[in-house]
């Protein structure tokens, strides 16, 4: 998880939960009725949207890319290792990278595989699957959490729909009023707390994700395949460079 983004969440709840405490109670902000219509009916809302298998793969995915420590992105880095691997692999062949550990998940199992004696083109091929099957579950998990981040406000709404129509209903009981008020107004609360807090940071954390794993997985892939063909390693580079920003690509050339 990045810094800004561990932050944005403690400093946000954080604000949120300071400003309750310093009420009479923070204990009158939990209401279980209001909880059960706007966390009850978001699920249920969002089950008739998406299957349990993919709201499952969300929640899973969500772990996955707000994880603290992440594997090594950096483009000139891995270009660095490609060209060292592509040295070691020309001197001593394919197998000797068996025990070489790059940083990162993506390209490690493409090197795993042509160390297996999978082939070139075999190896593209399934790298580039995953890489269309990854896209494809980010896809879905960050329509779930935006799902979520429409829906929970709605029962929100609701709940206090709900809430008034009950205090309306037993203006004469002074004693009823307070608990129907409670509902009007916490559902409305709790739906946004969950839109705003939660559903909605996660599903956009989600698509900055996927975008960064479209380039890189790219990059990747045309990495392995130089390693699989045994490109000269200079060629190599020149061939990879292409993925360097204007700025990084500059310095590159003057290492060079």
């Amino acid at each position: 998880m990045s810094i800004a983004t561990l932050l944005g969440f403690i400093v946000a709840i954080g604000i949120v939960i300071t400003a309750m405490a310093m009420g009479p109670s923070i204990l009158m902000f939990v209401d279980v009725p209001s909880m059960l219509i706007v966390i009850g009916g978001t699920a249920a809302t969002t089950l008739v949207r998406y299957s349990i298998s993919e709201v499952g793969n969300a929640f899973a995915l969500q772990f996955k890319v707000l994880k603290i420590g992440s594997e090594d992105k950096d483009i000139t880095s891995l270009i660095d290792k490609t060209v060292e691997m592509l040295q070691v692999s020309r001197k001593k062949g394919i197998l000797a990278l068996e025990n070489y550990d790059v940083d990162n998940e993506f390209f490690q199992r493409g090197i795993q595989m042509l160390v297996d004696g999978y082939k070139p083109e075999q190896v593209k091929k399934i790298l580039q699957e995953e890489h269309d099957l990854y896209m494809k579950r980010s896809d879905i998990g960050a329509g779930v959490f935006s799902a979520i981040a429409d829906t929970a406000p709605a029962f929100g709404m609701i709940g206090t729909l709900v809430g008034l129509v009950q205090m309306l209903g037993n203006l004469s009981d002074p004693n009823a009023i307070g608990p129907a008020m409670a509902v009007a107004l916490l559902t409305t609360l709790y739906g946004a707390m969950i839109a705003q807090l939660y559903a909605s940071p996660v599903a956009d954390k989600i698509k900055m994700t996927a975008e960064e794993a479209e380039f890189l997985h790219q990059f990747i892939i045309e990495a392995v395949d130089t390693i699989a063909q045994g490109v000269n390693p200079g060629m190599a580079k020149d061939i990879l460079s292409v993925y360097l920003p204007g700025g990084a690509k500059a310095k590159q050339a003057e290492k060079e």
